[in-house]
């Protein structure tokens, strides 16, 4: 084993020992410990659902398109997008647990499900989708199965037949249920009330959108971390690209016409929502946006595409936009609070009535009209433990399992 990889195994293991570490201190002291408040119920952990749904959906729908459509050049790549889609799917699931203040009641939503919460729905498509990635993983490794892995290998004449008419078979559902994933995740944030930012119906393709950007980057970050850059998969890391560009710049028309009709419709409400992002938040909004534009000019290059350090850059980059992105997805809705009254004697004229924050403490406001949240170190900790883990279990499983071409 390199060094590289032994420091990568062993940096990732701490972080999740730190994450489960600081998840077990939360779990004890409660979620007073994060920097969420009654005035802002969502924070660092939906974002972050949010965030792995995404990659989760982009990594399954590359793995199906080259099975439904026939993109041969990307083949190499599947087994990796199929990975990557479970390992982000199970992440998603384990990153909204801390955001439950007690986890153990959970059982309670399979007992007794609300069918007409959002959340119910949720929860029944990120366990599908685990399972339909972990299926569709074990098709395409299905030809590989052998020596120590034979035992769990489904005894077929031609297992490189059966792999190929399955999973051209699952493809259209792995389709569906990784357009859904995301479309469903969309729908938990449109039907909250009192929050104008999300009424949207943009919201839903849009985070769809977002999504085959983000996965498919994840998906060629680690295809070149792996495969390296070499003439056999050019043209694929070429093809890559433009899937990533084509779904980027649909999610920034997606995004700003969206801001257009909240800025054209011109009600106080509306403007207010924008002036949050863009003027509170405006170097996350820049970034959000400029850092995927430069990963996309970059990847189009066939220059920077003949390094696999700047390959591996611009994903990053891209990436880290996103993440800043769905992070952004929060402020607009809960640093505005929704209850507000009209004084007596004075028309056309509202107030903001304060809430009370959740927490006491002598120095700081009991009742708020705005809360401007920044993830506490608990939270931050709780969320790189989980990252970790994606990372970890990709690296294991592409050490361990016949995840690489046989050329490899």
């Amino acid at each position: 084993m390199s060094t590289t990889k032994k420091i990568a195994y062993l940096v990732t293991a701490a972080l999740m020992v730190a994450g489960f570490a600081a998840w077990g201190y939360q779990l004890k002291e409660g979620l007073v410990l994060t920097h969420m408040r009654n005035s802002y119920s969502w924070g660092l952990y939906v974002s972050t659902l949010a965030f792995f749904v995404g990659n989760a959906a982009g990594g399954l729908v590359l793995s199906s398109l080259i099975y439904l459509f026939g993109v041969k050049k990307l083949k190499p790549f599947a087994k990796i997008g199929a990975l990557c889609a479970f390992a982000n799917v199970t992440a998603a699931m384990f990153a909204i647990l801390p955001d439950i203040g007690k986890p153990f009641r959970i059982h309670n939503m399979i007992l007794h499900p609300q069918l007409l919460s959002p959340l119910v729905w949720d929860v029944a498509v990120l366990n599908l989708y685990a399972l339909i990635s972990l299926v569709y993983l074990y098709l395409l490794m299905l030809p590989e199965l052998t020596g120590p892995f034979a035992r769990i290998a489904i005894r077929v004449k031609d297992p490189e037949a059966f792999s190929e008419t399955w999973a051209r078979r699952l493809a259209p559902f792995s389709l569906v249920a990784a357009v859904g994933i995301h479309v469903v995740t969309a729908w938990v944030f449109s039907t909250q009330g009192s929050r104008d930012w999300w009424f949207s119906p943009a919201l839903a393709p849009d985070f769809v959108a977002v999504a085959l950007a983000s996965g498919t980057a994840l998906v060629m970050l680690a295809a070149v971390l792996v495969y390296g850059i070499r003439d056999l998969y050019r043209d694929a890391y070429r093809t890559l690209a433009v899937f990533i560009s084509v779904a980027f710049f649909i999610h920034l028309f997606l995004m700003y016409n969206d801001m257009f009709i909240h800025l054209w419709y011109g009600a106080e409400e509306a403007r207010e929502t924008l002036a949050i992002t863009l003027r509170q938040y405006l170097p996350a909004h820049l970034f959000e946006v400029l850092a995927p534009l430069a990963a996309v000019v970059a990847l189009l290059s066939a220059r920077v595409r003949e390094s696999a350090a700047a390959v591996a850059a611009s994903c990053v980059l891209l990436i880290s936009g996103v993440l800043v992105h769905r992070f952004l997805i929060m402020p607009a809705a809960f640093d505005r609070v929704p209850l507000t009254i009209a004084p007596l004697g004075l028309q056309n004229v509202t107030w903001s009535v304060p809430i009370a924050s959740g927490r006491y403490t002598e120095t700081g406001d009991t009742f708020v009209t705005a809360w401007h949240y920044f993830p506490s170190a608990i939270e931050i900790t709780i969320v790189l433990g989980v990252v970790a883990y994606m990372c970890f279990l990709v690296m294991v499983a592409i050490d361990r399992l016949p995840i690489t071409e046989r050329s490899t």
